[in-house]
C-alpha cells in the first residue's frame, strides 16, 4: 500500500531532470530570440535608441536567470523583473520574449514557494508592471497595464493551485514516513516483546522439566539396588518428560522459521501447554514422590483464550517448579476457580518439605515471570510465606468472558 502512494508522488530525480531540460530549452530560447531582437536596429522615428553593450547585457539578465529558477526562484524573478525595470529606464524598447520569461519564473517563485513568498511575487511584478509600463516606457498605456495585471494575476491563482497541491502532496509524503516509522518502531516492540515471551516460555519449559529430571534421577538412583523396577519407570518417566520437554521447545521456536520455508514442517499443536493439560503435569510430578492435590472449581468444560490459556498453565508449572526446588517433599494443593470473566489459580505448601523457607524471599526470576503473566491479562497476583511455613502463590487472569 504504502510502495503506491510513494511512486504516486515520489520520482524527484525524473522530475527535477525533465523540468531541468524544459528550463534550459526555454532559456536557449528566449536568450538567442532576445539577443536577436535587442540587435535589430529601432524603426526610424522610434523614441527609443539602439541597443548598446548595456542595453543587450540587461536582455541577457531578461531570460539567462531562467534556468535557475528551481534552485532560487525568488532570486530569479528579482533578477528579470530588476532587469526588465533598467532596461526600460535607460529607454530601450521593450524586448516581448520577457513576458514569457517573466511568466514562467514567476509560475515557478509562486507555486513552489509559500503562501507569504506568493504574496511577495505578485506585488513585485506588479511593482514592475506599473513602474515599466506607467513612467519608464513611452509607448506604455493603461491597456497594457490593465492586460499585464490580469495575466499575471491568472497566473497567480494558477500557480496557487499546483502550491496547494505540492504542500498537498508533502503532507501525505510526511504522514506515509511518520507511519512507515510509527510501523517500524511497533515491529521492533513485537519483536522485543516476542523475545521476552519466549524467553518466559523457556524458562518455564527448561526450568521445570531440568528440576523434574534432577529428582527423577536422583530417585531412580535411590531405588536402583532394592527396586530395579521402579528406577526403569522412573527412567521412563524422565525420556516421557525429556520429550515433551523437547516438544514445547521445537513449538515455541517454530514461530522464528521462515514462514515462506516450506521444507519445514508447522510444529504440531496436539500437546500445545493449556490447563488441559494440568492433571498430566501433576501426574508426572507426583511419579517423583511430591504429593500435589488438584482440586477444579467451576465450569471445567469452558474454553479459554489461548493466550490465557497458556499464561495460567505456566504459572502453575512453574509454582509447582519452586516446590520441588525449594520445598521438596511437601504436601502441595493446586487449586482452579473458574469465574465468568475470571479465572484464578492458587498453589501452596506447607513447611514440612526438606526446605522450610524460612531464608526465602518474595522474588526471583520465575516469580517475576508469573507476575508479568498475570498483569498482561489484567490480573492480580500474590506471592508469599504462609502460616505454616510454606508457601502461597496466587494468581488470577481476567479472561473478558471464556471464549
Amino acid at each position: 500500500m504504502m510502495e503506491r502512494i510513494h511512486a504516486s508522488y515520489r520520482d524527484p530525480a525524473n522530475a527535477r531532470r525533465y523540468s531541468l531540460a524544459a528550463l534550459l530549452i526555454a532559456t536557449t530560447a528566449f536568450l538567442f530570440i532576445g539577443i536577436a531582437n535587442a540587435l535589430d536596429a529601432p524603426e526610424p522615428g522610434s523614441v527609443y535608441q539602439k541597443e548598446d553593450a548595456l542595453g543587450i547585457l540587461l536582455v541577457i539578465g531578461q531570460s539567462l536567470p531562467l534556468v535557475f529558477a528551481l534552485r532560487y526562484p525568488m532570486a530569479t524573478l528579482i533578477a528579470i523583473t530588476g532587469s526588465f525595470i533598467g532596461h526600460a529606464a535607460l529607454d530601450y524598447d521593450a524586448i516581448w520574449v520577457v513576458h514569457f520569461s517573466a511568466s514562467f519564473s514567476f509560475f515557478i517563485a509562486v507555486s513552489r514557494g509559500s503562501g507569504r513568498q506568493s504574496y511577495l511575487a505578485l506585488m513585485m511584478v506588479y511593482i514592475s508592471v506599473v513602474v515599466s509600463f506607467g513612467f519608464l516606457l513611452d509607448n506604455g498605456t493603461a491597456g497594457d497595464i490593465t492586460v499585464h495585471i490580469l495575466l499575471f494575476g491568472g497566473i497567480w491563482v494558477v500557480a496557487n493551485l499546483f502550491r496547494t497541491r505540492r504542500i498537498q502532496l508533502e503532507s501525505t509524503e510526511q504522514v506515509v514516513l511518520d507511519l512507515e516509522a510509527e510501523q517500524d518502531r511497533l515491529a521492533r516492540e513485537a519483536v522485543q516483546d516476542e523475545r521476552a515471551r519466549i524467553a518466559r516460555d523457556l524458562h518455564d519449559v527448561l526450568g521445570h522439566t531440568l528440576n523434574l529430571v534432577v529428582i527423577q534421577a536422583g530417585a531412580a538412583q535411590r531405588v536402583f539396588e532394592s527396586d530395579p523396577e521402579k528406577a526403569l519407570e522412573t527412567v521412563k518417566s524422565i525420556e516421557s518428560t525429556s520429550r515433551q520437554a523437547l516438544s514445547d521447545v521445537d513449538r515455541m521456536l517454530g514461530i522464528l522459521r521462515d514462514p515462506d520455508n516450506a521444507s519445514e514442517a508447522a510444529p504440531s499443536l496436539e500437546a500445545r501447554p493449556s490447563m488441559a493439560r494440568l492433571e498430566s503435569l501433576i501426574k508426572e510430578i507426583r511419579a517423583t514422590g511430591q504429593p500435589v492435590e488438584l482440586t477444579i472449581k467451576g465450569s471445567v468444560n469452558a474454553t479459554l483464550a489461548p493466550s490465557v490459556d497458556l499464561s495460567a498453565f505456566r504459572v502453575v508449572q512453574e509454582a509447582l517448579t519452586n516446590v520441588m526446588t525449594h520445598a521438596s517433599g511437601s504436601n502441595a494443593r493446586v487449586e482452579i476457580e473458574y469465574f465468568d470473566n475470571l479465572l484464578g489459580v492458587t498453589i501452596t505448601n506447607d513447611g514440612s518439605g526438606t526446605d522450610t523457607l524460612v531464608d526465602r524471599k518474595s522474588g526471583g526470576r520465575g516469580v517475576v515471570g508469573m507476575r508479568e503473566r498475570a498483569a498482561l491479562f489484567g490480573g492480580d497476583f500474590e506471592a508469599d510465606k504462609t502460616d505454616d511455613g510454606g508457601w502461597r502463590v496466587h494468581a488470577t487472569f481476567s479472561t473478558g468472558g471464556l471464549k
